[in-house]
């Protein structure tokens, strides 16, 4: 992110457990999306924005111990976090390193996958970060990008204040320059970036009565209450009222939940046809 962009989440140590509970979820498709890049070991990879551990884990295993895993991530918290991950995880082939998403520091052409997952629907600047990543990737490399699209984020049966919490946190989002619908809008940002052999894949799991994201809008609302109240969408009074209700609604046996699109994008830099652009990719 830009250092103008606060991450609007927080830095909780609830917001870390939820960011790893997250990586499990998710984990299947980060394996299916590796998979159609064909990491190999001895490979450099970068993981932008990594958080408290993102795809490390899965890189790591991937690359092997002849290759190398970098996690670049601007927040100090997150780096800390992302640390302890490793050492709990024995993964002696990692580095967390501090740096923009859009602006990183680090040597240009010198990974072979450079991948972000949930890093641009919290960013202002999606066009930089992607012209970044591709900058960093060598000739014949791969860029991955997995990022959600609201879209499909309901409830079912509908209610109410779903529908304005929804508008609500979309609103203060958008107001700090962020788009809620970037997912589908990946391939166009690889195409522009000059990635060629575009790939894309979206999916939405769905949440019932006790699964761990079907509260996630009341959670989502609650972090941003303050700039939802401070911004004249509702009152404090309002937004008790609404997550109130909705919580009722979320906990009935018969009420279900679709999350938002999480698509997957991927591409390849071209080469120039020199010997040394050529190697396995």
């Amino acid at each position: 992110m830009t250092e103008a962009t606060e991450y609007l989440l927080g830095t909780s140590p609830g917001e870390r457990e939820r960011l790893l509970r997250q990586c499990e979820i998710f984990d299947a498709q980060a394996c299916w999306l590796l998979d159609q890049i064909d990491v190999q070991p001895g490979w450099r990879a970068l993981d932008v924005g990594c958080g408290p551990l993102g795809i490390l884990d899965q890189l790591a295993g991937r690359v092997g111990p002849a290759g190398a895993v970098v996690g670049l991530d601007r927040d100090p918290q997150m780096r800390d976090w992302a640390r302890l991950s490793i050492a709990e995880r024995g993964l002696e082939n990692v580095q967390i390193v501090a740096g923009e998403a859009a602006a990183s520091g680090l040597p240009r052409g010198s990974f072979d996958v450079v991948h972000a997952r949930l890093v641009l629907i919290n960013v202002a600047n999606c066009d930089e970060v992607i012209r970044e990543m591709a900058a960093l990737v060598r000739p014949g490399g791969r860029v991955a990008v997995q990022d959600l699209d609201w879209i499909s984020w309901v409830c079912e049966p509908p209610h109410p204040a779903w529908d304005r919490l929804v508008s609500v946190t979309t609103t203060v989002r958008q107001a700090h320059g962020l788009d809620v619908f970037i997912g589908r809008h990946l391939p166009a940002l690889l195409r522009a970036a000059g990635l060629v052999d575009i790939g894309v894949k979206a999916f939405a799991p769905v949440w019932k009565p006790g699964d761990l994201y079907q509260h996630l809008l009341i959670g989502f609302a609650e972090l941003h209450r303050e700039k939802i109240v401070a911004a004249g969408l509702l009152t404090d009074r309002e937004m008790t009222d609404l997550a109130e209700a909705l919580r009722a609604h979320l906990n009935h046996p018969d009420t279900i939940v679709v999350h938002p699109l999480l698509f997957q994008a991927w591409g390849r830099k071209p080469t120039d046809g020199s010997p040394e652009d050529g190697r396995s990719a």
